[in-house]
């Protein structure tokens, strides 16, 4: 691609500077002297791009892609414990004449509607998700963005509503935890 694209051009100013220098560790096929331009236009010399990419190259962490990865594995298997748990407590307030019975019914459907707003948050997150992609959604991802080329890639319908209603489950899940856990610490 040549940096007289303007498309291409603002694509990679929309980009935050790691994911620049990432990109340059990272990808064989992306249009280097473009993304050393966009740098050069942040202020960055030719020194400090070269060192960024060296520190990248020699670190002992892993790549974030990686670190994003453990975290969505993380965060479904969290989620799923964290699910059954509330299964079980729910069951245990439906089925007693605890003193506390409507009130917790009632600060459960408010955290309901809560958990919703976090998940749909957590739809509309964007991180870097590969090498060579953002993902949009987390821990489902509902909508991808080359890095390289700044093409949008969206899913079929039926798997982004699927990944949307993952995620705004987890929200749920992780939203009503607090209530059921200290239901069932007073009972």
């Amino acid at each position: 691609m040549d940096i007289a694209d303007p498309k291409y051009r603002e694509y990679l100013r929309d980009l935050p500077t790691g994911y620049l220098l990432d990109l340059l560790v990272d990808s064989e096929s992306i249009d280097k002297p473009s993304v050393y331009w966009i740098l050069q236009e942040r202020g960055l010399t030719r020194e400090d791009i070269d060192q960024g990419e060296r520190r990248r190259r020699s670190t002992r962490w892993p790549r974030p892609h990686t670190l994003w990865t453990i975290a969505r594995w993380a965060t479904l298997f969290n989620a799923l414990i964290v699910t059954l748990f509330n299964l079980m407590g729910l069951y245990r307030l439906l089925h007693t004449e605890h003193p506390f019975r409507g009130a917790l019914l009632f600060l459960l459907a408010g955290s309901v509607g809560f958990g919703f707003i976090i998940g749909y948050k957590m739809t509309t997150h964007v991180y870097q998700g590969s090498r060579t992609m953002l993902y949009c959604g987390f821990p489902i991802p509902v909508g991808y963005v080359c890095l390289e080329s700044g093409d949008e890639i969206q899913p079929d319908s039926k798997r982004s509503m699927a990944g949307m209603t993952v995620n705004a489950m987890v929200g749920v899940s992780l939203a009503i935890f607090p209530l059921m856990f200290l239901y069932i610490m007073m009972d």
